[in-house]
């Protein structure tokens, strides 16, 4: 297996969660206008949260496959770039970076920025 391999099996998995629900949070229905118009103004507040939540399942689901483990582990890194890595046998150290912000956003905006070194190998 190479980073290839498992940067593909990884989203492979991923995208078969299509659909899946992660019970996370539960947010009422507002109980006025007013209150729904509050929150609507800090509802991308929650985003951090939620993306962090988001990385831990994420982690923990994709080293319940276990076709990685003879290879090594999902490991989160917060607030390393990207969030997820592959940390064992495999060079370069594959990664997967999760971008559970933009549903939240409120603000078109791409304030993320990092090192080319993590894409120059098709590592992430």
């Amino acid at each position: 297996m190479n980073t290839e391999d498992v940067i593909s099996l990884a989203s492979q998995y991923l995208d078969d969660l299509s659909g899946h629900r992660f019970d996370l949070l539960d947010i009422a229905r507002p109980i006025s206008v007013a209150a729904a118009v509050n929150l609507a103004k800090v509802i991308s507040k929650l985003s951090p949260l939620l993306g962090n939540l988001i990385e831990f399942n994420t982690v923990e689901f994709l080293n319940k496959q276990e076709i990685f483990a003879p290879f090594g582990e999902w490991k989160r890194q917060d607030p390393g770039f990207p969030d997820t890595v592959f940390m064992g046998s495999i060079q370069p150290t594959p990664g997967l970076e999760i971008k559970a912000w933009f549903p939240l956003a409120t603000e078109i905006t791409a304030r993320f920025k990092d090192s080319q070194n993590h894409f120059q190998f098709d590592q992430t």
